[in-house]
């Protein structure tokens, strides 16, 4: 079996660019270094490089492995900055914001596990669906989200963002809306169909335009929504008891599609992707408490 040490090897021969400058990197000999890789392959069963006199070349095996074993390096080394920081007993006060529903279904529990962590941390948690300011809340960290097959990169100057997570976008509806109404075989019927529509703002209207990929082109159908809300539980609520078709996040409709509650139509098409990031003001650096909940919302992010 291979270990977390041979992983940790491999990312480095790679990392480093070769045998000899891993070996010097981590303070082994290439002898040694160069049997651990070839080990691991024996091991594994494949070859994970192409070893020429000037350069490394990896196989598919390896691009994959390394994938993996820098996955596995990462989530190491925020453990141990987490218990290093920890017998530290870092102090003070985190603001941060998050959207609604995305706040309470998810980054509620991972705050209440970093206190358990760090007690001596206080959190203030803001829950919104607006674009609030920064600087002007005094917030230290801002999870906000992007996509729908928009520019998916929040142009913001004054500050530095992280990708948190990735997830994909489709139409969702109740079994028996379906069997009742009957469900939509092209994105065009979704003009006959009940429509659940998440508005951005007051000025949003009832009659929009969803976008969506057929293969490689990029259309759109007229819809007519029946509700409209911007709190996407509600949306979830109202598409889980018969009301319409609505458009969600994996992450969204992650606990209705559990329990059967609501099922996926039109999966024939790309309806886009959902950007969560992070953010915080580039002009200081990052305390040391905040910088811990930051790694530490990646890395439970991650088991997702």
């Amino acid at each position: 079996m291979t270990t977390i040490n041979d992983a940790a090897i491999f990312a480095a021969v790679i990392q480093q660019g070769g045998f000899s400058h891993a070996a010097k990197h981590l303070g082994l000999s290439a002898g040694l270094v160069s049997r651990k890789i070839t080990q691991l392959e024996s091991v594994l069963g494949v070859s994970l490089m192409k070893r020429t006199t000037r350069r490394l070349e990896l196989t598919a095996e390896g691009e994959l492995f390394y994938t993996y074993a820098q996955r596995i390096q990462e989530d190491l080394e925020t453990a141990i900055n987490l218990i290093q920081a920890s017998a530290k007993k870092p102090k003070g006060t985190i603001r941060i914001s998050a959207p609604s529903y995305f706040g309470r279904h998810y980054l509620t529990p991972i705050l209440m596990d970093f206190s358990n962590n760090f007690p001596d941390i206080k959190i203030e948690l803001l829950l919104s669906n607006q674009k609030l300011d920064l600087i002007k809340e005094q917030l230290d960290l801002v999870i906000r989200g992007s996509g729908y097959l928009e520019d998916n990169a929040l142009k913001d100057s004054n500050m530095k963002m992280k990708l948190l997570y990735r997830e994909k976008i489709g139409l969702y509806a109740n079994a028996d809306y379906l069997l009742k109404q009957g469900e939509p075989k092209t994105p065009n019927d979704l003009a006959q169909s009940s429509i659940i529509n998440y508005l951005e703002d007051a000025s949003s209207k009832s009659q929009t335009a969803w976008s969506y990929w057929d293969h490689d082109d990029k259309k759109t159908t007229l819809i007519t929504s029946k509700f409209s809300t911007n709190d996407i539980e509600s949306g979830l609520n109202l598409c889980q008891f018969g009301y319409g078709i609505g458009k969600f996040t994996d992450l969204n409709v992650k606990n209705l599609l559990h329990n059967k509650k609501v099922v996926p139509i039109l999966t024939n098409y790309s309806w886009g992707e959902y950007y969560l990031y992070i953010l915080y003001s580039q002009q200081k650096s990052l305390p040391t408490r905040t910088r811990l909940l930051l790694d530490f919302i990646e890395t439970q992010l991650k088991k997702l």
